[in-house]
């Protein structure tokens, strides 16, 4: 029976915090405060101001501050850069408005305490006075509305202007507007980073207009990897890729993981099967690190990890992951990959960069999308609907956007048909028999497989899933200047993977003729529940000091089980289906965040300062499985029967876990733009761990514009992973039996004092040096590039030692009687990782209903082991043979066993209703290594491949279009395992999984609808 981790009073306890959470959020969201005062009053106002020779962007900065005004503009529109003198001595702010603005033909309108700002050509000084109350009762019969952009937010100083004549208005601080027009005139409205709009004005004198963002843009506004103003990625210090949420739908794919995949040429995810942990979350991973040494944030905001530890030879061997594809894709506006190191900034495991998930912030409008597709063999029939939609909360930019997924997969299988001699004088490995003539013999009596080679014994490839998940997005402006927001969601995923085959050999230990007689292949279930939440409220202002203040959970765990399997040591009283147990991992997390721009301080054009706080509580709990699936049965000893669930043993009492540790970190940012070419930004930060000590860690970033279309940036980081809670505290044991005798094999927790004794020092941080140089350049909107350069050096790389055979080292032997092998996590090893990262994009747009795009993004990188420290003296002392911490096949998987060339290109077409899209993706070869025993080492290398992806899109109206295409339409598959390799399993593991390539399933076809409403 399952063993409950969680108590009913823990439970209570947790309601009662989640109720008075939303309590408190409710009071907050009822809160109302009066209204600032009316503009005649601001207008009426006495200020006095001297300014001397500074920009237009430092008068405005200064005359706000005094008059206690919020300006609204364009930069583009009023060139923020010319030098402006003014003085005034108690005058009306509406004096001094007009002194500065006038002689530069910069008109103005007061809405309250607002300010927009637009230029006289735009807009007839005549056609309204420079300030209203309320502007839409100052003209007979005008046309009146409100501007908004897609995801609902109103858009101030849009500019909107009759066709063919000079009168124009621009919209309000809350996106309203006003302007005399005629029936049958156009109306043309405009706005810095949106698609222009023309509407010919009819009997309807109210409009509701929303601007699209202007796809021909070749940049996109980034936060992620500065607290200072938004910047296009030319302009940032560092290399950032944005990754709309069009472009991750446009792949086909149904998980976030694999979408970035095809998008992102440093960020790497494939598929694997018969693969223990990785079966239920991606290995995800960036610039070719660990997928620990990357962090996930949403919205900002640290994401917690999946509960299980990887320890299967494979990529990620003895990391955790964060499982992306727990998150919908459909709710998110876009996915920001920080190629470069960020721990300063954001703490603990950005030492390779940051996977920010910014979340879908629309409202009045959804998005339903349905996907079915199948493979070119007929198998891994996908299904998948989602549902997305944003209310408005009955204030102005308020905003609740909530999604809905669902997705069903079958599993694929690309194993060989079974042989029992997959070369030429191997060994023979017969399902009743290791002699042939009687195994044969026996094959044929029984009947229920056929003749070798027509048949397979197990299932390898994508495993079958089927996920239900839920996020929301929630906004609410309780005043002008302060938000609460919240965001969270909920997963649940089942996965069946499936284990090696065991034959009905009756010597073999793993095997019970008895309750089956033909041999077995276990299935391994495994649920993941995924839930987390944060709620905060942040200020954010033009002037003065922006404030963020939050809490969050999350929580992730996975239950496994082992069906169609016995416990061999039982014998016939063994049960065929057991409860393996439960990993769990929770994250509390509450922080500050304080920032504020200041113009002109210390000479500089521009200087964002920024510090804050954050309080990080985690526990990690294992739970053991039912008795039967780590009982050791009398078979055990009289017949040398293996004991525990075979394919996956349970958890025993011995390794059950509750672990908990605190951090605390403190950090401060600044970011200046010396000059409007020069930009220099620094980041420190301190943390303090409760059970490893603390770490501190800097970055220094710069940028120089050579010109309005070149620069050059670099950055140096020192940045850390503390390791995690799964590394420090995992307990594994497996039992086997040896001539009679129970051998236990341990994975320990590092608090084992044995450990300690053998001069093993508790894991501590991860050091790294991130040295990034790039340029960047662009061309009006039609092409830029950017190609950046980068070094990373990790000191005290953790790693999950190799097996320590107890009788053949001295110093184990009187440590750990009756344990054949141990293994531990340890710092031993440094690393070096060199790359270079290249991204090109071009557009063209021919007309409004013909363009063209292109993009090439590649990455080329590799990783070296540089050293490794001396194994201690107390582990090797009085044995002779050198005992190693890591070998080759663990040294593989750190620097070959990823594809370190990758190249993505995509091409696409718009005609009219009709969109064309061509991708291809090329991923460099990978090398694994094997130790057969008592052998040398052997190794293969799986060639390089390219494989294309094709879609067509048909869009019958903008809310409805139809996708059909093809992932890998050329049906490419990787190298396959020579059959002299142990890997290939006698034909049960034709494709490698020791490497994260690309996957192997081959084409797939695909057909979707989206209907927008």
């Amino acid at each position: 029976m399952q063993k409950p981790l969680f108590n009913q009073a823990f439970l209570l306890k947790m309601m009662k915090i989640s109720l008075t959470q939303c309590f408190f959020a409710l009071m907050l969201v009822l809160q109302s405060f009066a209204h600032d005062g009316k503009a005649q009053d601001l207008l009426e106002k006495n200020v006095s101001v001297n300014l001397q020779n500074v920009s237009m962007q430092d008068a405005i900065s200064e005359i706000g501050k005094v008059a206690d005004a919020k300006f609204f503009y364009s930069s583009k529109i009023i060139q923020l850069d010319r030098k402006v003198s003014l003085q005034a001595q108690n005058l009306k702010f509406s004096e001094v408005l007009s002194r500065l603005f006038s002689p530069m033909n910069i008109s103005y309108k007061v809405y309250g305490n607002q300010i927009v700002l637009n230029t006289l050509v735009e807009q007839n000084r005549s056609e309204k006075p420079a300030f209203t109350e309320n502007p839409v009762a100052l003209v007979a019969d005008p046309i009146t509305g409100k501007v908004k952009a897609t995801n609902g937010e109103t858009l101030p100083g849009v500019n909107v202007v009759v066709k063919g004549t000079k009168r124009g208005v621009s919209t309000d601080p809350d996106g309203n507007f006003k302007i005399n027009a005629d029936k049958g005139e156009v109306l043309q409205f405009s706005f810095i980073g949106y698609q222009n709009q023309e509407i010919t004005v009819d009997d309807n004198n109210n409009l509701n207009i929303v601007l699209v963002e202007s796809t021909s843009q070749l940049t996109e506004v980034v936060v992620i990897g500065s607290r200072g103003q938004p910047r296009t990625d030319v302009e940032r210090p560092v290399p950032v890729d944005v990754l709309s949420a069009k472009e991750l739908q446009a792949t086909g794919q149904v998980e976030l993981g694999q979408m970035v995949q095809f998008n992102s040429p440093s960020f790497n995810s494939a598929k694997t099967g018969i693969n223990g942990v990785a079966n239920y979350a991606d290995p995800a991973t960036l610039r070719g690190l660990s997928p620990d040494q990357v962090l996930v944030l949403v919205d900002g905001k640290r994401r917690h990890q999946f509960s299980a530890l990887n320890l299967n030879v494979t990529v990620g061997l003895g990391t955790v992951v964060t499982d992306m594809n727990s998150i919908p894709s459909l709710a998110l506006d876009r996915v920001e990959v920080l190629r470069d190191g960020a721990a300063a900034q954001y703490g603990s495991d950005a030492i390779a960069g940051i996977v920010n998930l910014a979340l879908n912030k629309s409202v009045g409008k959804g998005t339903f999308k349905t996907q079915y597709g199948v493979t070119k063999m007929g198998d891994g029939g996908t299904y998948m609907g989602a549902l997305n939609y944003g209310f408005k909360l009955g204030k102005e930019k308020s905003y609740l956007n909530m999604t809905l997924h669902y997705q069903h997969a079958e599993g694929t299988d690309r194993s060989d048909f079974y042989n029992p001699r997959p070369v030429t004088g191997g060994t023979y490995t017969g399902i009743y028999s290791a002699t042939q003539a009687t195994d044969e013999a026996t094959l044929k009596t029984r009947g229920v497989w056929g003749d070798y080679g027509t048949f397979k014994v197990t299932k390898y490839g994508s495993n079958q899933n089927t996920a239900y998940q839920g996020f929301y997005n929630l906004g609410y402006p309780i005043n002008d200047k302060w938000n609460l927001y919240s965001f969270g969601g909920v997963s649940s995923k089942k996965v069946l993977a499936y284990g090696f085959f065991r034959i009905a050999n009756p010597t073999n230990a793993n095997s019970d003729p008895e309750i089956f007689p033909d041999g077995f292949t276990p299935e391994l279930p495994g649920k993941t529940i995924d839930y987390s939440s944060v709620v905060g409220l942040n200020k954010k202002v033009i002037d003065g000091w922006n404030l963020d203040f939050s809490a969050g959970y999350g929580h992730n765990y996975l239950d496994l089980w082992a069906n169609n399997t016995v416990n061999p040591s039982m014998g016939a009283n063994s049960p065929t289906e057991f409860y393996v147990g439960r990993s769990a991992i929770g994250q509390t997390t509450i922080e500050a965040n304080i920032s504020k721009n200041y113009k002109g301080l210390l000479g500089t054009k521009a200087m964002n300062v920024a510090f804050g706080s954050q309080y990080r509580a985690e526990q990690f709990i294992l739970g053991q499985g039912s008795k039967e699936s780590y009982e050791v049965g009398p078979l055990a000893t009289s017949k040398n029967k293996a004991p525990g669930s075979s394919g996956r043993p349970g958890i025993a009492p011995a390794d059950e876990t509750n672990a908990k540790r605190s951090n605390i970190g403190v950090y401060a940012d600044i970011e200046s733009d010396i000059t409007n070419k020069f930009l220099v930004a620094a980041a420190l930060r301190y943390e303090n761990y409760s059970d490893f000590g603390s770490n501190v860690s800097g970055k220094l970033a710069t940028r120089l514009k050579l010109n309005e279309s070149i620069s050059i940036r670099g950055s140096i980081n020192k940045g850390f992973r503390a390791p995690s809670l799964q590394q420090t505290y995992n307990s594994v044991t497996t039992s086997t039996v040896q001539a009679g005798a129970i051998i236990q094999t341990k994975q320990l927790p590092n608090a084992d004092p044995r450990l300690a004794q053998l001069g093993i020092e508790k894991p501590k941080a991860e050091n790294s040096l991130n040295y990034n140089l790039g340029i960047t350049a662009k061309a009006g909107d039609k092409f830029l590039f950017t190609l950046d350069a980068y070094q990373i050096d990790i000191t005290d790389r953790i790693i999950l030692s190799e097996r320590m055979i107890v009788s053949s080292i001295a110093s184990l032997k009187p440590l750990f009687p009756g344990i054949s092998e141990i293994r531990f996590f340890t710092n031993h090893i440094n690393t070096r990782t060199k790359g270079i990262d290249f991204v090109t994009t071009f557009n063209h747009k021919f007309n409004t209903k013909n363009k063209f795009t292109a993009s090439i993004a590649l990455t080329f990188n590799e990783t070296k082991l540089t050293s490794q420290k001396v194994t201690p003296s107390l582990l090797q002392a009085g044995t002779a043979a050198k005992i190693l911490m890591i070998d080759t096949v663990s040294i593989s998987l750190i620097e070959t066993a990823q594809p370190r060339q990758k190249v993505l290109v995509s091409l696409g077409y718009q005609l009219n209703k009709l969109n064309f899209n061509v991708r291809g993706s090329y991923f460099g070869s990978v090398t694994v290594w094997e130790k057969p025993t008592g052998k040398p080492h052997i190794t293969q290398t799986f060639g390089g491949k390219t494989l294309i992806d094709v879609a067509v899109v048909y869009a019958f109206s903008p809310k409805f279009s139809l996708s059909i295409g093809s992932n890998n339409v050329t049906n490419v598959y990787p190298d396959k395992v020579l059959p002299n390799f142990a890997g290939y399993t006698n034909g049960q593991i034709p494709y490698t999984r020791n490497a994260n390539q690309f996957g192997f399933n081959g084409a797939f076809y695909y057909a979707n609808l989206t209907i927008n409403f």
